[in-house]
């Protein structure tokens, strides 16, 4: 029994075998599981509760969920004691989203007779998501080795940009970011990034593919841009952009039309969206069957 906290604990044949497995499931090759999932879910999520609950009904798993305030961590009981509770309730399995960082985990994970999965831990990590995207460039280009990804927008409080930075430069992939100065964490080489970029029109002339991450105000403490309507104007997927973009881009949802991206262009021919939301229940039913088999 296995879990996922954070890519980072990922060998490069592991993630293999995990898309491997998005890949049959994708296809229709399902092999059943037995037993019970619990899914905590502290914030609120829409495509990721939805196709994790999906994954594990399609699976065989029965599923319960519990929300912030059902929750009595809302009184005060820590995370620990919540999952202790879980797993004298007789769970194998309990899939988390929680505010905070969840770090160091090590001891958490040793002490507990559970397979954990990280759907999303404050700034810190959401593991499946960066498969999901690992996955989803891997069908459309097979081989990403040299391929330019640039991801844009808010980059400080993305969990997507840290969970998929490491995965695709494990695959070869070249990285670069570009956002405001206020939303660019300070020391950017310990993510392997390949150029920072002050101008969005500069890194879309040097990107193969662009992935437009949330602009998220809920985590936001102080003013980080001067107004929406700016950043829509210096950092957005507006339609003159569009035109420029010589491949797809991405975003993982989410998206604040009009802020992060233009609206008529969610589900345009360029974007590739729609299939991330698509390969989220394989990716996540793979992640299932390699955790408990």
């Amino acid at each position: 029994m296995k879990s996922l906290i954070s890519v980072l604990d990922l060998r490069e044949e592991e993630v293999r075998s995990i898309l491997k497995g998005a890949s049959s499931v994708k296809e229709g090759r399902i092999r059943k599981l037995k037993g019970d999932a619990l899914l905590l879910f502290m914030e609120p999520s829409t495509r990721t509760r939805i196709s994790f609950e999906k994954a594990c009904r399609s699976l065989g798993l029965s599923t319960y969920t519990v929300t912030g305030e059902s929750s009595s961590m809302s009184k005060g009981e820590s995370f620990y004691d919540t999952l202790k509770t879980f797993e004298a309730l007789g769970f194998g399995l309990v899939i988390f989203r929680v505010p905070f960082i969840l770090y160091p985990y090590e001891d958490l994970i040793s002490d507990l007779n559970l397979s954990l999965i990280n759907a999303g831990d404050g700034t810190h990590q959401h593991p499946t998501q960066g498969l999901i995207d690992l996955f989803t460039l891997l069908e459309v280009y097979k081989d990403i080795r040299g391929v330019k990804v640039l991801y844009v927008g808010d980059i400080l409080h993305s969990r997507v940009f840290r969970s998929g930075v490491p995965l695709m430069r494990m695959f070869g992939a070249r990285v670069s970011v570009c956002g405001p100065k206020t939303l660019i964490p300070r020391d950017m080489k310990v993510f392997g990034i390949e150029e920072v970029f002050d101008s969005v029109d500069e890194g879309i002339e040097w990107a193969d593919v662009v992935i437009w991450l949330r602009l998220q105000k809920e985590r936001q403490r102080e003013n980080y841009i001067a107004s929406e309507r700016s950043y829509f104007e210096q950092f957005g997927l507006t339609r003159e952009r569009y035109r420029r973009l010589r491949g797809y881009f991405m975003h993982p949802g989410p998206v604040n039309r009009e802020i992060d991206i233009d609206g008529s262009l969610l589900y345009s021919e360029k974007s590739l969206i729609q299939e991330q939301v698509r390969n989220g229940l394989f990716v996540r039913m793979a992640v299932l069957e390699w955790c408990l088999r």
